[in-house]
């Protein structure tokens, strides 16, 4: 494992100390790293995948999020669901985008095995860490449901956290996830056209659960300029839970971008209110940070399936994350923000004022 370690520290102060790679050659000697980093989480990870403690856990992920999918189901007074649309894993970015998912031709429909449906991609590879990107807010709340009455597609997220060494559940990490809202905004951040330091919508966290599982009822986040639609996702083991409902310290062991299939981002944003959204759409492809995060061995996309007949009715998306506990992100966590109830305070105006900027 002292091979794996070491790789994953150089990848850390890469990034830590040059942020994304900027040239050629910066380029191919990150993605050499990377694809090393893969190739070695990918061999630990067949040593362990079909022991049955890691069967179990995977037959636990099925029962969980199909029974998830019918009380969403029933709370939200759907009669009906449509067949599902499942994210399979491919070779490639380019490979991803090409094919559709749409599994109605195939007789996905609800007499379809939930172990088919909704089956636990515990066999992911650890991502490489992404930038943290500019909005990441820290001091965010203790929550699972992070609309703020945000309107827009109801999604509900289902994040599971193994070890990639052993392939166990991770309990006791503190999830970090932050988006945009429907038209592309970002709140909690005092940025041009963001929705400032008051805003708290789109952000929250979760502690991971005996089988390295936290929940989020949210909104389909829109695309902005340059971005394809994405959550933010990041995870801390050994933090200290607040009694303010937030936590500090502990190390960052993973910070990633995930996504959605280009097609039910077609379909999502051709409802209201994601067709006001005027910024400039930028596709999966065109995203450089989609394909930064795409090997052969790791989907960064959500699996998915519509709630009902369309996604106005809402959608359940999951995925499995691989982590190395033996890494190190702490350098890269760097907040533009802290939250604070009734304002926040800029981290990157040199002022540290609190603002009560709307």
């Amino acid at each position: 494992m002292a091979k794996l370690s070491t790789l994953m520290a150089i990848l850390a102060l890469s990034v830590a100390t040059h942020g994304h790679p900027s040239t050629e050659e910066a380029e191919q000697a990150y993605f050499e790293s990377r694809r090393q980093v893969v190739a070695n989480t990918k061999h630990n990870l067949e040593k362990c995948i079909n022991s049955p403690a890691s069967r179990a856990l995977r037959n636990r992920a099925v029962a969980r999020r199909a029974a998830r999918a019918t009380e969403l189901r029933q709370r939200f007074g759907i009669k009906t669901a449509a067949a599902a649309h499942v994210r399979r894993d491919s070779a490639s970015l380019e490979k991803w985008a090409s094919i559709s998912h749409d599994y109605t031709a195939s007789g996905f429909d609800l007499n379809t095995p939930t172990d088919v449906i909704f089956a636990s991609n515990t066999t992911c590879a650890l991502v490489p860490e992404t930038i943290i990107g500019p909005y990441f807010v820290d001091g965010e709340l203790l929550r699972t449901d992070i609309t703020d009455g945000e309107p827009g597609v109801r999604t509900h997220v289902d994040f599971q956290f193994i070890n990639i060494k052993t392939c166990e559940p991770v309990p006791e990490l503190v999830i970090d996830v932050w988006q945009a809202n429907s038209t592309g905004v970002y709140s909690g951040v005092s940025a041009p056209s963001q929705g400032g330091l008051k805003t708290n919508f789109g952000r929250g966290i979760q502690v991971s659960n005996s089988d390295g599982v936290v929940e989020f009822d949210t909104i389909f986040p829109g695309h902005y300029v340059g971005r394809t639609n994405h959550i933010h996702v990041m995870s801390t083991d050994q933090a200290n839970l607040l009694l303010n409902g937030t936590f500090e310290g502990g190390t960052v062991r993973h910070i990633g971008q995930t996504y959605f299939d280009q097609s039910l981002i077609a379909a999502v944003e051709a409802v209201e209110p994601y067709v006001r959204n005027k910024q400039n759409v930028t596709s999966n492809l065109q995203d450089k940070y989609t394909g930064d995060q795409a090997t052969p061995e790791y989907d960064p996309f959500f699996k998915h399936v519509y709630l009902g007949d369309s996604v106005d009715d809402g959608i359940l998306v999951w995925l499995t994350i691989g982590l190395d506990l033996d890494a190190n992100y702490n350098k890269n966590r760097t907040p533009a923000a802290h939250w604070h109830p009734g304002g926040g305070t800029d981290k990157r105006n040199g002022t540290g004022t609190l603002s009560s900027e709307l």
